[in-house]
C-alpha cells in the first residue's frame, strides 16, 4: 500500500539528496539554474538573477509541509553543496505512480552523478513509499538524458509526438517507466556510472574497486601473480631495470623492487597510488609516479630491460590507444628486452558471472549471437583478438598462457584447499597454462614478446 513519506534524506556513496534550504540558493543559481546549457531541456526558464531562485526555493519549502512533495537537492559530499535537483511530481495515489524530473550543473556531466541520485530516488519511492510505477521523460533531443533512465533500469515506453512545450518549443517526449515488480537494487559495482573518456573510467572503477589486495586475498587470487612473477623471472638477469605500466597497488614492483632488481612504476588511479605508497618502506627505493600508460615521455628510449603491461588494456577501449600504449612500451623496452602484456578475457566472463547470477545467460551484458562481452567497465580481449593486436603492434609473441586459468570459477573450491592440495593444483595449472585448449577458459591472459626486430 503507498505510504507517502515526503522528502527525506537520501544517502548515496559520493551524494546526499537532502530538502533545500534558502541558504542554497547562490549555489543553485551559480552551479545549474543560470545555465543555459542546462535549461536548453527543461520547462521552467533559465533563471537571469538570484532573487528568481530564492523564491523558487521558498516554493518548494513550502511544499515540504505535505508528505507528498518529493524535491530533493543533490549535494556532492566532496565539495559540500548542491549540483542539481532530483522532484517526484504529479504522485498519483490511484495508481501508485509518480513521475521524476531532474537536472544537474554541467561541471558535473558524464560523471554517473545523475544516474547515482536517480537510482537513490527509485529505491526510496519504491522501499520506502511503497511506489508501483516510476515514470520520466525527455525530449529526444537530449538523449543523454535517456541514459540516465536506461542504466536506471526504466523502460522505453514510446514517444509522444509534439506532446510536450520545453524552452526549445514545442517537443515530442521520449517515455520511460519501471514498475516495481521491475525493480532490483544494482547488484554490479560499476552499475549507474557512465564515463566521459578511459581517464576518468580508471579512476572511477579503482574508486569503487579495492585493488589493493586483488591479486593476494585468497589462494585462488595469488594464482595470477604466482603465474606472472614465474614468467618474468625466466627473463630477468641480475642488474636488470623494470618499468611496471599500470602499476596498481604495487604489488609486482614492491616484490621485484624487494628482490633487487631497479624497478620504475607508473600508475594513473589516486586510490591505487595511496594504496601503494602505504606499502612502501623506508628502503623501498621504487621510483613511483602518477601517469598515463599512453605517455611515458618521462622514460627515455631502450630504458629497461623488462616493461610489464599488466593493467593498461584492460581499460583502453579504442584500437588506435591500445596501439599507442603497445608503441610507448616498445620505446622504452631494450632492442633485446622483454615485454609483458596482460588482457582480460572475453570468453571465460560468460561462466564466471553465471556462476554469480543465474540469469546471466539470458539477461547479461553480452552480445547473444557472438557471444561478445560488453566492454564496460573494462575492456575484454578474446585469445585471437589479442594475437591480432600484438601482432598488429609489432611484437613476437614467446608465450600465450591463461595466467588464472580456471581459478575464479573455482575459487570457492581452491580457496579450502590445505597447503598440499594447493602445490598440487598450482603445478596442474603450470603444466596447463600454455595450452591452447586451455587459453581461453582463463580470466586473465599473458602474452610475453620481444620487439620485432625488422621494426627497431
Amino acid at each position: 500500500m503507498l505510504q507517502h513519506k515526503g522528502t527525506q534524506v537520501i544517502e548515496t556513496p559520493r551524494l546526499l539528496l537532502r530538502r533545500a534550504v534558502l541558504e542554497d540558493a547562490n549555489a543553485m543559481y551559480d552551479n545549474w539554474a543560470s545555465d543555459p546549457e542546462v535549461t536548453r531541456f527543461l520547462i521552467w526558464p533559465t533563471h537571469n538573477s538570484v532573487e528568481i531562485t530564492l523564491k523558487v526555493l521558498q516554493s518548494w519549502m513550502e511544499g515540504y509541509k505535505k508528505d507528498n512533495y518529493y524535491q530533493w537537492m543533490i549535494v556532492l559530499k566532496s565539495i559540500g553543496q548542491p549540483i542539481g535537483s532530483i522532484s517526484g511530481m504529479n504522485p498519483n495515489d490511484q495508481l501508485s505512480s509518480i513521475e521524476i524530473g531532474y537536472c544537474i550543473g554541467k561541471n558535473w556531466w558524464h560523471q554517473g552523478i545523475m544516474t547515482e541520485a536517480l537510482q537513490g530516488v527509485i529505491e526510496y519511492l519504491f522501499e520506502t513509499c511503497n511506489f508501483n510505477r516510476i515514470t520520466a521523460n525527455h525530449d529526444p533531443n537530449n538523449p543523454h538524458s535517456g541514459n540516465v533512465m536506461k542504466k536506471c533500469g526504466m523502460k522505453y515506453e514510446g514517444t509522444a509526438r509534439q506532446s510536450a512545450k520545453n524552452n526549445q518549443g514545442i517537443c515530442d517526449t521520449a517515455q520511460y517507466a519501471i514498475l516495481r515488480s521491475d525493480w532490483k537494487k544494482p547488484s554490479h559495482f560499476m552499475e549507474g556510472f557512465s564515463y566521459e573518456n578511459d581517464a576518468a573510467l580508471v579512476q572511477e572503477i579503482y574508486h569503487r574497486y579495492d585493488e589493493n589486495s586483488r591479486l593476494t586475498s585468497s589462494k585462488a587470487a595469488q594464482v595470477e601473480f604466482l603465474t606472472n612473477v614465474r614468467y618474468i623471472e625466466r627473463y630477468l638477469k641480475p642488474g636488470d631495470k623494470i618499468l611496471d605500466v599500470g602499476a596498481g597497488a604495487g604489488e609486482y614492483s614492491l616484490y621485484f623492487s624487494r628482490k633487487g632488481y631497479t624497478v620504475s612504476a607508473l600508475e594513473l588511479a589516486d586510490s591505487n597510488i595511496e594504496a601503494f605508497r602505504k606499502k612502501l618502506s623506508p628502503q623501498d627505493t621504487i621510483d613511483l609516479v602518477q601517469g598515463n600508460a599512453l605517455d611515458l615521455s618521462r622514460y627515455e628510449d631502450h630504458s629497461f630491460d623488462v616493461v610489464l603491461v599488466f593493467g593498461p588494456l584492460y581499460h583502453l577501449h579504442s584500437e588506435a590507444d591500445r596501439l599507442r600504449c603497445i608503441a610507448e612500451a616498445k620505446r622504452v623496452c631494450k632492442p633485446d628486452g622483454t615485454l609483458f602484456f596482460a588482457f582480460i578475457a572475453n570468453d571465460i566472463v560468460i561462466l564466471t558471472m553465471f556462476n554469480e547470477h543465474s540469469d546471466y545467460f539470458l539477461n547479461g551484458d553480452y552480445d547473444k549471437n557472438t557471444f561478445r562481452v560488453d566492454d564496460f567497465p573494462f575492456v575484454f580481449h578474446t585469445v585471437d583478438a589479442c594475437r591480432k593486436l600484438l601482432r598488429k603492434g609489432g611484437v613476437n609473441v614467446l608465450h600465450e598462457v591463461g595466467s588464472d586459468g580456471v581459478s575464479e570459477l573455482l575459487k570457492e573450491k581452491i580457496n579450502m584447499m590445505d597447503e598440499a592440495s594447493y602445490a598440487q593444483y598450482l603445478r596442474y595449472h603450470y603444466y596447463a597454462c600454455e595450452k591452447p585448449e586451455h587459453l581461453g577458459a582463463s580470466n586473465h591472459l599473458l602474452f610475453v614478446a620481444k620487439q620485432c626486430q625488422q621494426c627497431l
